[in-house]
């Protein structure tokens, strides 16, 4: 019966509570790789209401439904390598090596496709085509990220993560950050949260302005949406707060608290603090979305005086998409997120890790099954359609047709793709 009045904070393993999640980062990586399986549909029933119109309505109540999924993966991952990384506490080498390392190859490998396959074709295509061209082209095809579930490079939002824990938890032995200068040691979080904020700013030029200068780092740029960076930087500093206060009642140690967060009790709290930091965060979002749409609507009728509501719905529309973009809005999916959360433990682990590999590589292989049988399917019940849109857009770009032709096969493949996905 003592037992039974033990306060969740004095848990130890040899008295720890019963109840613990089901969900771990493992099963957190399949539901984020399904998420991101499903959010392919909507590209394919963006293709088949491009081609036949009369499916438009239906397309729209479906996407609806589907651009929920489309913003669930990189939480899902994200928080996945939370677990990791509080399992790990201390072995801060080997996820530099691991996230470092995947961050570098997935930055190389894109690069090599874009600019030197990629590039190369656009240029083969079109002998106009510039740096500046292709710049221009990341701008029109950002928000597609968005829409499909797709990052931009998910190990970087990992080691920054990473980069974060690092710097709130190791204790640096240089004799520099020592005693009362380890607050010294502490401040550099605000590296990895400033390079988060750089990555806000690179998206915004890029979508608006289509600065050249950002085309080299592109893949360099998190993917975190603008609340989700806010929450996770909250729910770190909860984490140091507890660990603080924990430290300061009389009796406890760091090595009593060591043995305080493997347990199930410790993993319980951190679950109702994230599922509490997700709904916050959610509904934060959602009225900064709502914000924006009402001030662009503004500023866009203070701009245009005499502009008809057919034009306002127009420009306001493309507003919100480049806000989109950015990665406002896309937090909304973690009131979803939340009841998951409630049953997931960071302390659940797995024997076989061979597993973990393979699970990105199943993930992949549906991803591009998706996208391939049903394009191949929407292409086939529409071909001739599809065709006349290809001969219109190569009478634009190559024989100067349309009303504002595009200026290089760069900037008219943007166009391209952005009517089929958008």
């Amino acid at each position: 019966m003592a037992s039974s009045r033990i306060k969740l904070r004095d848990r130890m393993p040899e008295n720890d509570i019963k109840f613990g999640g089901f969900l771990s980062y493992r099963h957190l990586r399949i539901i984020g790789w399904a998420c991101l399986v499903i959010a392919q549909i909507g590209v394919v029933l963006n293709l088949e209401a491009k081609l036949a119109p009369g499916t438009a309505e239906a397309v729209d109540i479906w996407n609806m439904i589907i651009s929920i999924f489309a913003g669930l993966p990189v939480p899902l991952f994200l928080l996945a390598n939370l677990s990791v990384i509080l399992q790990k506490r201390g072995d801060f080498k080997s996820l530099f090596i691991k996230f470092g390392g995947m961050a570098a190859g997935m930055y190389l490998l894109a690069n090599i496709i874009v600019f030197h396959y990629g590039f190369r074709t656009m240029l083969a295509l079109d002998p106009s085509t510039t740096w500046a061209d292709t710049a221009e082209l990341f701008g029109t095809l950002l928000p597609l990220f968005g829409k499909t579930g797709y990052t931009l490079n998910i190990f970087i939002d990992l080691l920054l993560v990473v980069c974060m824990f690092f710097f709130a938890n190791y204790a640096p032995r240089a004799k520099i950050f020592q005693g009362k200068k380890i607050i010294l040691f502490r401040l550099l979080i605000l590296l990895p949260i400033a390079y988060e904020i750089f990555g806000v700013i690179a998206k915004y030029n890029i979508t608006m302005l289509h600065w050249t200068l950002w085309s080299p780092v592109f893949f360099l740029l998190p993917s975190k949406p603008p609340l989700i960076i806010a929450a996770f930087v909250v729910i770190l500093l909860c984490l140091k707060l507890a660990e603080f206060f924990y430290l300061r009642r009389p009796g406890n140690t760091p090595e009593k608290y060591e043995r305080h967060i493997k347990t199930k009790a410790h993993a319980l709290k951190i679950s109702i603090l994230i599922a509490t930091v997700c709904v916050v965060t959610a509904i934060v979002d959602f009225a900064v979305m709502i914000g924006l749409m009402i001030f662009a609507m503004g500023d866009i009728s203070a701009a245009n005086p005499g502009i008809t509501q057919d034009e306002l719905s127009a420009l306001v529309t493309a507003r919100v998409e480049i806000y989109s973009s950015i990665g406002f809005g896309a937090a909304t999916g973690l009131i979803f997120v939340a009841p998951l959360v409630l049953f997931f433990s960071y302390t659940k682990q797995h024997k076989n890790a061979k597993i973990d590999l393979i699970i990105p590589v199943v993930g992949v292989a549906l991803v591009v099954f998706v996208l391939v049988e049903g394009i191949f399917q929407v292409l086939t019940l529409n071909l001739p359609v599809f065709l006349e849109k290809i001969k219109e857009w190569i009478n634009n770009l190559f024989g100067g047709g349309g009303e504002n032709p595009p200026a290089s096969s760069a900037l008219g493949l943007g166009s391209l793709l952005t009517n089929i996905v958008l």
